[in-house]
């Protein structure tokens, strides 16, 4: 079954908001948790699931997503059984995306093969950093040695891998930056996120920042000349950008961003997922 994405689509997204560590950046709705009932979380997905489809059960879906939080920390059953479900809820494109975020640390990397048996045929990769210093000032917990081997499983695994990388940061320089994408992109497969450092109240980032005690971050000019160079480089290396952080070949786009960026309705699961619908002519 067919429903244009390119003209605005149907997708689902689905939230996990557990993580191994709180990012100090982060301001998403993710907490850490040492024991989670993985089958409780499963039967909330699947009662919520079902009456999102009571509301939109004659859409053909585009795209699902598996964001967080760090969805990669969810059991490769769980996520089997809540993509089965979704299967048999709703009508599918021929051409149904499914995409799990993952974190680079070896735990994740090891479920991969799982992940792909379960259905998700797209995975975007957290790495943001290419260089260990910036890693541990970013609060991540994997080094860039984990963070490469785990981008060649997920290649070899899956029909599509994309991965993040933040600009922007401490001490960072624009030269610094410059290398650091060209290496990324000579790595990327055909999509690429490349976010600017944005420094958020209620963060860990924004608590130091409010005191003074976060220094080194680039000026105005600095993070605007960054932006510029990076939009320079994606495109002369052949990935242009199609939305604000976003950057693909052309073709390989993500359907969930596109359904977000072109107006297309999307239905969100999970605490703290956002949806958005159109309902007897309404939005």
């Amino acid at each position: 079954m067919t429903e244009d994405w390119r003209q605005g689509g149907f997708g689902l997204y689905i939230h996990w908001p557990f993580c191994e560590a709180k990012c100090p950046y982060c301001d998403f709705n993710s907490h850490v948790s040492q024991q989670i009932d993985q089958l409780a979380w499963r039967d909330a997905y699947l009662a919520e699931l079902k009456r999102g489809a009571a509301e939109t059960k004659r859409r053909v879906l585009n795209a699902v997503f598996f964001g967080g939080g760090t969805p990669s920390l969810m059991d490769p059953d769980v996520v089997a059984e809540v993509i089965a479900e979704i299967r048999h809820l709703w009508p599918l494109a021929n051409d149904l995306e499914i995409t799990l975020e993952a974190n680079p640390g070896s735990v994740e990397a090891g479920r991969f093969a799982a992940y792909r048996q379960a259905g998700v045929s797209r995975v975007s990769m957290g790495i943001q950093a290419l260089n260990d210093a910036d890693l541990k000032r970013l609060g991540r917990i994997h080094t860039v040695q984990e963070a490469l081997a785990a981008f060649d499983i997920a290649r070899n695994r899956f029909e599509r891998v994309s991965f993040d990388l933040i600009y922007g940061r401490q001490e960072q320089t624009l030269k610094n930056w410059e290398a650091e994408l060209k290496q990324a992109l000579s790595m990327a497969i055909d999509h690429l996120s490349l976010y600017q450092l944005t420094i958020e109240q209620g963060t860990a980032f924004g608590d130091r920042y409010a005191r003074g005690k976060l220094r080194g971050l680039p000026n105005e000019d600095l993070g605007a000349d960054m932006y510029t160079v990076t939009q320079e480089i994606c495109g002369q290396m052949g990935f242009p950008r199609y939305e604000v952080s976003n950057h693909a070949r052309p073709g390989a786009e993500s359907r969930h961003n596109l359904i977000y960026w072109r107006y297309g309705d999307y239905l969100g699961i999970g605490p703290g997922a956002h949806g958005r619908l159109s309902l007897h002519g309404r939005k």
